[in-house]
């Protein structure tokens, strides 16, 4: 079929749910709590002070879930309160258990490059995960977290949702099995309504995950509960999981549609007389009228679709420079009585593909700026506070960068939440493998790609399939009702240089569209294709059912298969980071841009090269340094120009330097320390490799020390060798109050440096998006 036309322009709040909280006590709706909840949705200023008890950003203390309460539903933080044991623990799963000795932590947590418990020097040549996975352990990981039900009634349905857990992640409640989800990039939820205790019983939630069969990728994948944790507490008939799915079929500057549908579900024991409500928020928190649908009738275990349209006068677009988000609140009534509601932040944005224009956003053609972005962050592993993704997505657009390819997997939706508000154009990938391991892998996605999928499955039923289906279905159909409200994310990609026969892949592909054309017709998919010309893609099946052709590595692969299917769009989706080929991107309108491999330095790919760790292929190293490449794909684009920082030849002093003077004790939240070894007129010298040794006082910790340098040098302690002249220590509050930061190297004078720590939760992009 010919590249759809008319794409979606919303987004869902993804991170640690902001807006779930905007109540008063005892559950009485106040204008007041609502529009709190979505100022901090929006992060926009109002006229409104927000106190406690009426909003919050999620920091529910985590002894008791569901304190937290919103109006109807109950949306609780479940990152804190978690204990964690490094290896196998037999009878981990019984909430008898005794996990006394268990060390405490907050998730999101890698416990690879932290290499185990207690935290150590993490790298190992003879690391099972190879040089591929950065020389970095693997194996077993157990979970364990206490809650309590005490506020929410035992009539609810009660739901735990996990963002990302790497991998293998078997999770039981007190005691039961609830479910297994195999692959460590994709989002799940199980209903644990009939395992939990209600009232003030004790609840354990234990949660296994496993990476023992490596090598897993060809990248570092990271090990542990990564990404977010949330309880959901519903009603019986409530909004189903990434069932409100927005789109702006019409969207100009001077009017716009917001088409809304949300599936509603009824979990309880009879028929339900339901009817939705929908209102929509602009991006200074003022509602506009609500639209209200028709009651209709759901049966007992049964769900319905209620769809309505919200028009808008003189919108604020959202664009790559002036990403305007609205909110849409949806409230589910049984009987006229409200029992539930959501928010799903909205980008109102017309997006259309086109061989003769490429991509146009808003009315005009826009070219893809892009670079592939691997999800670690160096020391911080996968695990990386919203503060060091904000800090790197905005180091690469002040290099021109206006896209990001998420290699080789669907990013969590806390980097989502960045994209929408920070105004990129996002490639959502689905897999680095299909039915063929990469290399011997054994353990990576190849090994659960057509492997029956167990149930329950934690994501939705996929469209068009009955009985049993094979885990990549499963997976792609979440990605894409997770991402699809996200007005950052512009195209799907369904695998990268897929190494299966052309006979397997054909039909596979084939399968992987319809269900993306299923859940979400509006955008197109395209595939990083391996070699198309050599394999048969340009000339086979693969180019007719590709909405927008895209390649790697090979222009003339792509251009040959647009000359070929002259209705449709192509995509460099990797190359190397030459400027060269941008010129061919510049000549070819229907060329809608390329990704350069890649942003930024990265852990893994590095067999045998022992004791390099990582790629050093990044426009930028892994603790954001501009390489040479990097201003010059600065200039290439057109982005206002930066220089590197003069340099020096001797080594006089240590100079720090934080990025934010002010930090959170909030896990979101860091700072990046930077320490120079300078001159006496303060200029870098670059030929400086002398070990820097941090020290601090005051209410703040050291999380990890790290530099540009890719070798095995460990993240852990207080000392880090100066990188061409610079390191880093990454701080965290622990309370409020005056931070001091200290920087020694050898005989040179020492720097020091002061932060405010303060207990406020860290919201992204509050104020701006540095």
């Amino acid at each position: 079929m010919p590249p759809p036309s008319p794409s979606t322009g919303s987004g869902r709040a993804g991170r640690r749910a902001p807006f779930s909280a905007r109540t008063t006590g005892g559950g009485a709706t106040t204008w007041k709590a609502r529009v709190c909840a979505l100022a901090l949705l929006l992060v926009a200023p109002l006229a409104v002070t927000c106190t406690a008890g009426t909003a919050s950003a999620g920091t529910t203390p985590a002894a008791t879930a569901g304190a937290a309460a919103n109006r109807y539903r109950t949306v609780t933080d479940f990152d804190p309160g978690w204990l964690f044991h490094y290896g196998d623990a037999g009878g981990a799963s019984a909430s008898s258990y005794d996990d006394s000795g268990w060390r405490g932590l907050s998730v999101p947590h890698d416990w690879s490059v932290e290499g185990g418990n207690p935290p150590s020097d993490p790298f190992s040549q003879s690391a099972p995960s190879t040089g591929r996975g950065g020389y970095l352990p693997s194996g077993i990981g157990w979970y364990r977290k206490h809650f309590s039900l005490a506020a929410v009634p035992a009539t609810r349905k009660v739901y735990v949702e996990f963002d990302g857990v790497m991998a293998n992640a078997t999770v039981y409640v007190n005691g039961t099995l609830i479910g297994t989800h195999p692959d460590g990039y994709t989002s799940f939820r199980y209903d644990i309504t009939g395992a939990v205790r209600f009232g003030g019983a004790d609840n354990v939630i234990a949660v296994r995950t496993d990476t023992s069969l490596q090598p897993a990728s060809r990248y570092y994948t990271g090990a542990g509960i990564y990404r977010d944790v949330r309880l959901i507490a519903t009603d019986p008939v409530h909004v189903d999981q990434w069932a409100t799915y927005v789109t702006t079929p019409n969207a100009t500057s001077s009017a716009a549609t917001v088409h809304a549908q949300t599936t509603v579900v009824n979990s309880g024991g009879t028929a339900a007389s339901v009817s939705v409500q929908g209102v929509l928020s602009d991006p200074s928190g003022t509602p506009l009228p609500a639209v209200t649908t028709a009651s209709r009738t759901i049966a007992a275990g049964a769900s319905a679709t209620f769809s309505y349209d919200v028009p808008v006068s003189n919108p604020k677009l959202w664009d790559l420079k002036a990403p305007n988000m609205y909110a849409l609140a949806t409230d589910v009534s049984v009987g006229g009585t409200p029992v539930d509601d959501d928010i799903t932040p909205v980008g109102i944005r017309s997006l259309t593909f086109s061989p003769t224009s490429g991509m146009v956003l808003n009315g005009r053609s826009v070219k893809l700026q892009g670079v592939a972005l691997h999800q670690d962050y160096h020391a911080l592993g996968t695990a990386a506070p919203q503060r060091a993704v904000q800090r790197r997505l905005a180091q690469l657009k002040a290099l021109g960068v206006n896209a990001i390819r998420t290699a080789h997997e669907p990013p969590s939706p806390a980097f989502l939440e960045l994209t929408d508000k920070m105004g990129f154009l996002v490639l959502d990938e689905f897999f680095d493998t299909w039915t063929q391991h990469k290399y011997s892998d054994a353990g990576d996605y190849a090994t659960y790609f057509n492997r029956t999928a167990s149930s329950p499955t934690g994501t939705p039923a996929v469209p068009g399939a009955s009985g049993s289906v094979p885990w990549y279905q499963v997976d792609a159909t979440g990605i894409v009702m997770r991402d699809r409200d996200h007005p950052s994310v512009v195209m799907w990609s369904a695998g990268n240089e897929i190494r299966d026969s052309l006979s397997t892949r054909e039909p596979l592909l084939t399968r992987m569209v319809a269900i993306s054309h299923a859940l979400d017709p509006g955008r197109p998919v395209t595939q990083a294709l391996f070699r198309p010309g050599d394999s048969g893609d340009v000339t086979g099946a693969t180019r007719t059912t590709l909405d927008v052709f895209g390649g790697n590595y090979r222009p003339a692969d792509v251009l040959t298969a647009m000359a070929m299917s002259p209705t449709r769009p192509g995509l460099l989706t990797e190359m190397g980071t030459e400027t060269s080929t941008w010129t061919t991107v510049q000549n070819n309108p229907g060329l809608i841009g390329e990704f350069v491999w890649t942003g930024a330095d990265y852990l893994g790919e590095a067999d045998g090269l022992w004791p390099t760790v990582g790629s050093t292929a990044g426009l930028m190293d892994a603790v954001g340094t501009v390489r040479a490449i990097g201003y010059s794909w600065q200039s290439t684009w057109g982005a206002p120009h930066t220089s590197p920082p003069p340099t020096g030849t001797t080594a006089d002093r240590v100079l720090l330097r934080p990025d934010h003077s002010t930090v959170s004790t909030d896990v979101n939240d860091i700072s990046y320390v930077k320490a120079t070894v300078a001159d006496s007129s303060g200029r870098v010298v670059t030929g400086s490799s002398a070990p820097v040794t941090f020290s601090i006082s005051g209410p703040g910790v050291i999380v990890a020390v790290d530099s540009g340098s890719q070798t095995q040098e460990s993240f852990r302690g207080n000392v880090r060798k100066a990188y061409q002249g610079v390191a880093y220590a990454l701080v965290r509050a622990t309370g409020a109050g005056t931070i001091a930061v200290t920087a020694h190297a050898g005989g040179l004078t020492s720097g020091t440096t002061t932060l405010t720590g303060t207990t406020a939760p860290f919201v992204p992009c509050s104020g701006s998006c540095d």
